[in-house]
């Protein structure tokens, strides 16, 4: 039997105190121990015991401080039962420990992969340009099931997706380009579609949208691509062929056959000059 000699409180965190056994006179330190503990276990200067008494006490304040610790961690944000895991598994806890820390924050509450799959979905539509899609893929990462994935991604509706979607493409679609009107589009369902969004809702956003060609700005996207190409190809051609291989290159970026004829006409003034 060990006979408590002292209890003081720690420092640098006053919920946690210090246990001392007496030894030949002596205060030796024994263990540390939360202050809820400590009032559970009755601990108190003169108290004995016994090995299995303070094996005990040991292993619940371990997993205590496993669970307080896991409270500053979802004290952030909420977190996916998977990420609690990883977490406790990170700080070396035990199965056991870890199975007492989700049982009780369970059973306070706290921790529910559907509560944090709404959220989670709740807090992308809010703060990122991600669609669905790609919602649903950082969900399953998170070992959700798929019923989980489901209840959180309902509140991304349909409605919020095309909204979404249209404000999206309206910034995009009149901003700044070096591409034909086409092609500018294309890279741009591409793109919406990389960030997850469905495909038909894509197509029901854009038919929303009034959509014209700049034909100026049209024009002016050409002749960059235009005058790239036909530095390209006079190098190995001239004439007939260094017009026909340039005319070739802007029909596959999309371009209007009246406006590439234009810009070679115009090239073809350049080289009488």
């Amino acid at each position: 039997m060990k006979k408590i000699s002292k209890i003081t409180k720690q420092k640098k965190n006053q919920q946690r105190y210090n246990v001392f056994y007496e030894k030949h006179g002596q205060d030796e330190f024994a263990f540390g121990i939360h202050e809820d503990l400590l009032v559970r276990f009755a601990l108190r200067k003169g108290l004995e015991l016994s090995s299995e008494e303070v094996q005990n006490i040991e292993q619940q304040d371990a997993m205590y401080r496993y669970y307080t610790l896991t409270l500053n961690y979802l004290s952030y944000r909420m977190r996916a039962k998977s990420e609690i895991i990883e977490y406790l598994q990170k700080k070396e806890a035990t199965e056991q420990d870890i199975a007492y820390v989700i049982e009780r924050l369970q059973a306070e509450k706290l921790l529910g992969d559907v509560a944090f799959a709404e959220a989670y979905v709740r807090t992308k539509m809010n703060t990122s340009t991600n669609g669905p899609n790609k919602i649903r893929q950082e969900l399953y990462q998170k070992k959700l099931t798929e019923q989980e994935v489901e209840q959180g991604l309902s509140h991304y509706t349909k409605e919020i997706e095309i909204d979404k979607l249209v404000k999206l493409i309206e910034k995009k679609v009149n901003a700044s380009r070096k591409k034909s009107f086409k092609e500018h589009l294309n890279s741009l369902k591409q793109s919406l579609i990389q960030k997850g969004f469905n495909h038909d809702a894509i197509e029901i956003a854009l038919q929303s949208i009034e959509l014209s060609v700049d034909e100026d700005e049209e024009y002016e996207a050409l002749k960059y691509q235009g005058e790239k190409a036909w530095r390209k190809f006079e190098r190995k051609h001239e004439g007939f062929q260094l017009h026909q291989k340039v005319k070739a290159s802007l029909f596959q970026k999309a371009f209007p056959a009246e406006l590439i004829e234009q810009f070679i006409n115009e090239k073809s003034m350049e080289e009488e000059v």
